[in-house]
């Protein structure tokens, strides 16, 4: 189940910087609902060297508090 969050997380980050380049916020629209448009929102913090050590935390936190996942 992580490594599900885990792959999810990382498309809906890539969609962000690369397909909804100038367009954020249809984005933030499309996905404001999502299981995980807060977690990705977080994961905006780090840039794209301290991701790939970050997300795992932030999806370690996220299932420890949404204990439905």
């Amino acid at each position: 189940m992580e490594e599900k969050l885990l792959t999810e997380a990382y498309k809906l980050r890539f969609e962000y910087f690369n397909l909804y380049e100038n367009k954020q916020e249809k984005w933030h629209q499309k996905y404001k609902n999502h299981k995980l448009y807060e977690l990705v929102n977080c994961s905006f913090d780090y840039n794209y060297r301290q991701i790939g050590q970050e997300m795992p935390k932030l999806i370690k936190n996220f299932i420890s508090t949404h204990h439905n996942y």
